[in-house]
C-alpha cells in the first residue's frame, strides 16, 4: 500500500513538472541527424602562448558537418542577420565565445534532454552585415 502510495505521488510531481515547464523542446531542425563532431572549441585567438602551442601540436581539425551544412545554406557573403534569424527561430541562444575577441558571435542550443545533442555556432561578419566566417559543431559529450 505505501508502494503505491510513493509511486502514484512519484507521478503526480513528474505530471506537475510537465505541466509547470512543458516538455524539454526536441533538436532544432537544423542539427537533426547530424553527427556528434565533438568539442572543437570557439574559433578564438590563442589566450596564451602555451594555448598556441597545444594548438599547433593538435594540428588542423577536420571540417565539422554542421559547419559545412551553415556554410552550405549561408555561404561566406551572405547576410548574418538571416543566419541570426534563423538561429533565433529554432531556439538558438545567443553568446559572446571569446573573451578575447568582440568580433566572433555565438549561438548555441543546449538540450534539456540525456542523449539529445548540443549545437554551437560561430561567426563573423565584417562592417556591411556580411559573414566572413561561419563554423558550428553538435556534441553529444556531456
Amino acid at each position: 500500500m505505501r508502494l503505491a502510495v510513493v509511486l502514484l505521488t512519484l507521478c503526480a510531481l513528474v505530471g506537475a513538472a510537465f505541466w509547470l515547464f512543458g516538455a524539454p523542446a526536441p533538436p532544432p531542425a537544423l542539427i537533426a541527424g547530424l553527427p556528434d563532431d565533438g568539442m572543437r572549441g570557439a574559433p578564438c585567438p590563442a589566450g596564451t602562448l602555451q594555448e598556441e602551442r597545444a594548438r599547433m601540436k593538435r594540428g588542423v581539425s577536420p571540417p565539422a558537418a554542421f559547419g559545412r551544412k551553415l556554410r552550405e545554406n549561408f555561404p561566406l557573403g551572405s547576410d548574418a542577420a538571416a543566419l541570426e534569424a534563423l538561429l533565433t527561430a529554432q531556439g538558438f541562444e545567443t553568446f559572446p565565445p571569446c573573451p578575447n575577441d568582440e568580433s566572433v558571435f555565438g549561438a548555441r542550443w543546449l538540450s534539456r534532454r540525456w542523449g539529445d545533442p548540443d549545437a554551437y555556432v560561430f561567426w563573423r561578419a565584417n562592417d556591411n552585415g556580411k559573414l566572413t566566417f561561419l563554423d558550428g559543431q553538435v556534441s553529444r559529450t556531456r
